[in-house]
C-alpha cells in the first residue's frame, strides 16, 4: 500500500481530528471510571497499556468507517467519484486488512484489562458486525433514515461500556450515576453530530444523497437537532455536577450551546448552507469540549 495514498484517504475520510476525538473519548471514560471505582478500584496498568487502549479505541472506530465504505461503495462511486477510495488509490481489500489487524490489538488490550473488558469488547464487536450486515434488513432500514441512524448510534454506549469495564473491574461501578450519564452523553452527542452533518437547505438537497432535512422536513429537522443538543447539555451538566465542577466548565459549554442554537435559529429564518456548516463545526466543538471538560474536572480535583 502506498503510504501517501493511505494518508490522503485518512485525511479525507478518517482525519486526525476524528482520531483525536476518539483518544479524548477513551481518556475521558478512563478518568471518570476511576472516580466512580474509587481508590483501589481501577485496574492498574502501565503507560504502554494506556497507549494501547487509546489505539484500540481509534481502531474500533476506524473499522466502523471501513464497514461504511464497504456498504456505500457503489453509491459513493456515483456521487463522489473523485474520492481516494473510489479512484483506486487505496482499495477496500487494503482497508479491510488494516481494520482487522487493529481488531487483534483491541482484543489483546481488552484481554489484558480483564475478563469483563474482553466480554464488553466482544459485545461491541458483535453489534458492529450486525450493523455491517444492516441487521439483515438493509433495504427496509435504509428507507427509514431516522431508524437507521438510531440503530447504528447504539454502538456508542456499547463502546463506552467496554472501556468502562476495563477500568472498574472488581468495583461496584454500576451503582453510581456516572456510567448512565456517560452513556447518555455519548448517545446524545453522537446523535447531534449525525443530525448536524446531514442537514441541508432545500436548495442544496441532492438526489440519491440522504439527509435528515429531507426525511423530516427542513424546519422540523433543525428543531429536533436543537432538542437533542439541549438534552445532551442537560446530561453534561449533571455529569459535571457529579464531579463537583466549578462555574467555568458550565460557562464554556453554555457558550458553545448558545452559539449553536443561534446559528440554527438564523438558518431557520433564512436557509443558508454556510450557516448549517458552521453549526456542524460548533456541534463538533461542543462534543469535544464536553469530554475535555470532564477530563479537566477529574484531573483538577
Amino acid at each position: 500500500m502506498n503510504l501517501r495514498n493511505l494518508a490522503a484517504y485518512l485525511q479525507e475520510r478518517f482525519p486526525p481530528v476524528n482520531m483525536s476525538l476518539f483518544v479524548v473519548l477513551f481518556l475521558t471514560v478512563r478518568a471518570v471510571a476511576g472516580v466512580e471505582a474509587g481508590p483501589g478500584g481501577a485496574a492498574p496498568e502501565s503507560g504502554l497499556l494506556t497507549a494501547m487502549g487509546a489505539l484500540a479505541a481509534v481502531s474500533f472506530f476506524f473499522r466502523l468507517r471501513v464497514f461504511d465504505e464497504e456498504k456505500d461503495f457503489a453509491q459513493d462511486a456515483l456521487h463522489h467519484p473523485h474520492r481516494v477510495l473510489q479512484t483506486g488509490r487505496v482499495t477496500l481489500r487494503q482497508l479491510r486488512a488494516l481494520a482487522w489487524a487493529g481488531t487483534l490489538l483491541e482484543a489483546g488490550w481488552a484481554a489484558a484489562q480483564g475478563r469483563p473488558a474482553l466480554l464488553g469488547w466482544a459485545l461491541a464487536l458483535t453489534y458492529s458486525l450486525l450493523m455491517r450486515a444492516e441487521f439483515f434488513v438493509g433495504g427496509w432500514l435504509r428507507r427509514h433514515l431516522v431508524l437507521y441512524a438510531g440503530s447504528h448510534l447504539l454502538i456508542m454506549p456499547l463502546v463506552i461500556l467496554w472501556l468502562w469495564l476495563a477500568y472498574t473491574s472488581g468495583s461496584p461501578s454500576f451503582r453510581g450515576p456516572l456510567l448512565p450519564l456517560l452513556l447518555g452523553l455519548s448517545l446524545l452527542g453522537g446523535l447531534a453530530f449525525e443530525l448536524a452533518r446531514k442537514l441541508h437547505t432545500p436548495a442544496q438537497e441532492r438526489a440519491g444523497v440522504d439527509s435528515y432535512s429531507r426525511a423530516l422536513g427542513y424546519g422540523p429537522a433543525l428543531a429536533v437537532t436543537a432538542l437533542v443538543l439541549l438534552a445532551g447539555a442537560a446530561t453534561q451538566a449533571r455529569l459535571l455536577a457529579g464531579l463537583g465542577a466549578g462555574a467555568a466548565a458550565y460557562a464554556v459549554l453554555l457558550g458553545l450551546l448558545g452559539l449553536t442554537l443561534l446559528l440554527y435559529a438564523a438558518a431557520a429564518r433564512r436557509p443558508r448552507e454556510l450557516l448549517l456548516r458552521r453549526a456542524e463545526l460548533v456541534v463538533s466543538l461542543f462534543m469535544l469540549t464536553s469530554y475535555l471538560a470532564l477530563l479537566a474536572e477529574v484531573y483538577g480535583r
